[in-house]
């Protein structure tokens, strides 16, 4: 028999393991065999794996047990997990032609996926601590209007809503891991009561208000059906083994021998047992049953609320699926829990899916409901396919969107980015006003994230990637704020001014908040800067004159009753070899002159214009007259 036909699925619950390698068939699905083993201890607890090693044991002790039976390896399964920890988002995708499309199956799945995928990439969905266990559609529209049934039609606008259900990854990661353990490859997931739905309610009975009860050892999961379509998913973290362990205090034994006593409840009238001190005791069937009648209406009345909480209104019916629904007495309780028939609850038998082909007697059983459509689903790849990939050196498994899921997706399902920024922020400007006006210096932009694949810088967050890649993410930097010194702010042109005949270059002066300030002084915010004219004092201090030494005083004169002032100074100082004051106002290109040996004092004839002839000029200074020969 070639490999590649057989399908291997895999129910791992808390109790027990059931393998099924069937055969997919132009009639439907041919069972080869099934194999169910139960757990040595208790590995297992309300759905979720603790002990990895231990239930990789037994499934690889069915593995192997199918592979002896047919005769070849198996290296891949099909395999479903509980809703523990279950979370639903319900997401619509729509798709627009610009010609009238037929529908195929190939568009069916890629609107789908692309549904699943914007609840994985919205960042405020928080999905990145969660996988994808599988999805179901609430209903489909063609050019607006509902359809049930969209292949084959034609139109040019197509979309569907679908639910998401989402778990925790440490329960889909355990699962991997025990896969793994046992050498083989997840090549089809989906969520335990899409399984038993997809198999047990067809297409034709989901017109009815039905809730489906999935419930195995450790947990129950719901899904409700309504109007066509599957419109609610849900899990009671409650189920058998809340019924074993009531049991096992009630009667103080181990917890498999009060699941042997609660499994015989049904076939012994009288049943024998030890208790934790190995005294041989014996109880009837009725006594275990009047013992066990609390926890049994507990559980269902706990199972009717979150359905009813989902479904807010009762249901037509309850569909009940799992080995924990062949507990004694549980049936009655549910129907009275959802203020039902007794007649409305009960089991669908595996005998009534239409697909099934050579079922064995021990699989017509309602704990086979759910491996059986765990199969179904393998083989028709309704379920989902997972690709795994390394991002920053850590281990991920993501949805295979064939091909479709590139770094960006990657890096968001991963939660690499989660509150991580993949271009940096730049960095706040600083405000201040130069002469009145006001500037900005600008902040720098920042460096944006780097990413590699497989040691390769990313060209595009587009790019597709592949089983086994290699990612390395480091956040972007935000920009710095914005600095600068008066100097690169002001770009400030020197003036070149020769000084007692050395040629220098000289900046003029600046204020910031009216205070002297240093070109080499940062600026600070709403700072009021002021460019200064640059005078001749500023050049006499710029060479280590102390200017406040210098004294300078004006003279108020009359020349023929014209008055004149006249400037005396401890020093002199020309500008351009003309006498000038300290504040005169020096330019490029200006030439002064300077000497603390020379002080500046006037004579009578350096203030008159003294005409040219020969005769005695008569000077009244003060109260006194006086004649100068000229």
């Amino acid at each position: 028999m070639d490999n590649s036909q057989v399908i291997f699925a895999l129910d791992v619950g808390t109790r027990k393991v059931m393998g099924i390698a069937a055969r997919k068939t132009g009639e439907g699905l041919e069972i080869l065999a099934s194999i169910t083993i139960e757990h040595a201890s208790r590995p297992m607890l309300d759905g979720q794996i603790q002990n990895i090693e231990e239930v990789a044991k037994t499934v690889l002790l069915i593995k192997n047990s199918l592979e002896e039976q047919l005769g070849l390896k198996l290296s891949a399964a099909g395999v479903a997990v509980a809703g523990r920890d279950l979370i639903t988002h319900r997401s619509k995708a729509r798709r627009d032609f610009e010609q009238e499309q037929e529908i195929t199956q190939e568009i069916v799945k890629d609107l789908e996926l692309e549904a699943v995928d914007d609840i994985l990439s919205d960042p405020q969905k928080n999905s990145a601590n969660f996988y994808c266990a599988g999805y179901s559609p609430v209903y489909y529209e063609l050019n607006g209007a509902k359809i049930s049934h969209p292949l084959g039609h034609r139109g040019k606008e197509f979309s569907c809503e679908i639910i998401v259900t989402l778990l925790n990854r440490a329960v889909l990661d355990s699962m991997f891991s025990v896969l793994k353990f046992a050498g083989l490859e997840p090549i089809n997931l989906t969520l335990e009561p899409i399984a038993a739905i997809n198999a047990i309610v067809p297409a034709e009975l989901r017109h009815l208000n039905i809730a489906l009860v999935d419930i195995g050892a450790g947990t129950s999961d719901l899904a409700l059906t309504r109007e066509g379509f599957i419109y609610a998913y849900g899990m009671v973290p409650m189920a058998g083994d809340e019924i074993t362990e009531g049991i096992s205090q009630a009667l103080l034994t181990d917890f498999l021998t009060a699941e042997n006593i609660k499994r015989s409840v049904n076939i012994k009238e009288n049943i024998a047992y030890e208790d934790i001190w190995g005294r041989k005791q014996e109880i009837s069937s009725q006594e275990v049953k009047d013992k066990a009648s609390a926890s049994i209406k507990k559980l269902a009345q706990v199972i009717a609320e979150n359905a009813l909480y989902l479904c807010a209104q009762k249901p037509e019916a309850v569909i009940v699926v799992g080995g924990g629904s062949l507990t004694f007495n549980l049936l009655p309780e549910l129907a009275a829990s959802f203020g039902l028939p007794l007649e409305r609850v009960g089991s669908r038998l595996p005998q009534a899916i239409k697909s099934l082909k050579n079922l064995p007697p021990q699989l017509n059983s309602p704990e086979a409901v759910t491996p059986l459509g765990i199969a179904l689903m393998t083989a028709q790849s309704q379920g989902l396919n997972f690709i795994e990939i390394e991002v920053n050196r850590e281990k991920f498994r993501l949805l295979d969107f064939k091909q479709k899921k590139d770094i960006l997706g990657a890096l968001t399902v991963s939660g690499a980015i989660n509150n991580k920024r993949l271009y940096p922020k730049p960095g706040p400007a600083i405000s201040c006003y130069v002469d009145g006006e006001l500037k900005f210096v600008k902040g720098s932009l920042g460096q944006p994230a780097k990413i590699t694949l497989n040691g390769r810088e990313i060209t595009s967050l587009s790019e597709k990637i592949n089983p086994a890649d290699k990612i390395e993410f480091q956040e972007a930097i935000n920009g710095e704020s914005g600095a600068s010194t008066l100097m690169d702010l002001l770009n400030l042109k020197p003036g070149e001014i020769t000084f007692n005949q050395r040629p220098g270059t000289y900046f003029p002066p600046v204020t910031v908040n009216g205070q002297a300030a240093s070109l080499a002084q940062a600026v600070m915010e709403r700072a009021d800067i002021r460019i200064l004219k640059l005078k001749v004092k500023d050049i006499l201090a710029s060479q280590g004159i102390d200017t406040q030494t210098l004294f300078e005083r004006q003279i108020l004169v009359n020349i023929n009753g014209h008055p004149k002032v006249l400037t005396q100074s401890n020093f002199s100082l020309k500008l351009n070899s003309a006498p000038c004051a300290l504040d005169s106002e020096a330019k490029t290109a200006d030439t002064i002159e300077f000497s603390l040996n020379q002080p500046t004092h006037y004579k009578i004839k350096d203030v008159l214009k003294i005409p040219a002839r020969s005769h005695n000029l008569r000077i009244r200074v003060g109260e006194k007259d006086i004649e100068v020969p000229v």
